[in-house]
């Protein structure tokens, strides 16, 4: 008997939604959010289970860059867990790594941090803040 596996693929923002597409405003404005930017961004927080754990490890990382090693402390997760979303959160361009491998710290992307308020909107929303 023959069975097929599907394999369904799996997209990121940078795939989705093109960096000139993020914002919607005039050069001289500040920008606005663009509604499926904040779209995806909901999806990556409120719509997984490691949703809020992300929504911690952005808020931690937001002033100040830190390793995986001190981030799993600070918030009390299991290091592979921390490495595990930050994986995501970089492939989704909201992190990003310093230059060196071992110990590198990890901060909010440019993208991230123009949109720093629809993170906190977000989580004061789910209740972690």
């Amino acid at each position: 008997m023959l069975t097929a596996t599907i394999v369904l693929p799996s997209f990121s923002l940078p795939q989705i939604l093109p960096k000139i597409f993020l914002f919607s405003g005039n050069e001289g404005s500040s920008p606005s959010i663009n509604p499926r930017f904040k779209m995806i961004l909901w999806s990556i927080i409120a719509g997984t289970r490691g949703g809020v754990n992300r929504a911690k490890i952005l808020n931690l990382i937001k002033e100040t860059p830190l390793n995986a090693h001190k981030i799993s402390t600070t918030l009390n997760l299991d290091h592979k867990t921390v490495a595990h979303h930050i994986k995501i959160l970089a492939k989704n361009e909201l992190v990003k790594k310093a230059e060196k491998d071992y110990g590198a710290e990890y901060q909010l992307s440019d993208l991230m941090k123009e949109n720093k308020n629809t993170l906190e909107e977000i989580m004061k929303k789910i209740g972690t803040i």
